[in-house]
């Protein structure tokens, strides 16, 4: 049986609002695979984003390092290492950066692959076709994830030294 091709995060997200144009986005699409990177760049550059390509996971590190990412495309491949290394990356960076998973055409994942995606914290993983309507609508989510979590980290203030840490509480006997 073939995973979904979005998740109900993706699934709620409403088809009036565009992708915020004055902003441009950047995204990255992170595969070793020259079809996934041909079709899902394809589509992107049907959409106001910068699209940038990351063929391994040093080279990922490196776009991250100086770019502001707002989602990551990821094949399951990559030539130094595969999609789980890349959402661990991700997820140990100070932002959100939501990645979404891409299956390669000739394989068929199964839920398994899916279910693992998104325990991982993968913010959603979809199957060949790759339609416009669902790239559309999983991006406009990411994008609106990543700078939900951009603006919190931004408003957060600074930890205080005089703030005590919360293991330095004790429960009252």
């Amino acid at each position: 049986m073939k995973a979904p091709a979005i998740n109900e995060r993706t699934a709620a997200a409403s088809h009036t609002k565009a992708i915020d144009l004055d902003s441009q986005p950047t995204v990255l699409v992170a595969t070793s695979d020259l079809e996934i990177q041909k079709n899902i760049s394809g589509l992107l550059q049907l959409f106001p984003v910068k699209t940038l390509w990351a063929k391994g996971l040093e080279e990922l590190k490196s776009v991250l390092s100086r770019e502001n990412v707002a989602a990551c495309f990821c094949g399951f491949w990559l030539v130094d290492g595969t999609y789980r290394d890349v959402v661990r990356h991700l997820r140990s960076q100070s932002a959100e950066i939501p990645a979404i998973i891409v299956c390669d055409p000739s394989c068929s994942h199964e839920y398994r692959d899916y279910l693992a995606a998104l325990n991982m914290r993968a913010f959603d993983f979809i199957c060949h076709p790759y339609r416009k309507p669902d790239i559309e609508r999983i991006l406009r989510s990411a994008i609106d994830v990543h700078q939900g979590s951009e603006a919190l980290r931004l408003a957060s203030p600074a930890p205080s030294a005089s703030v005590p840490s919360i293991s330095g509480l004790r429960r009252a006997s």
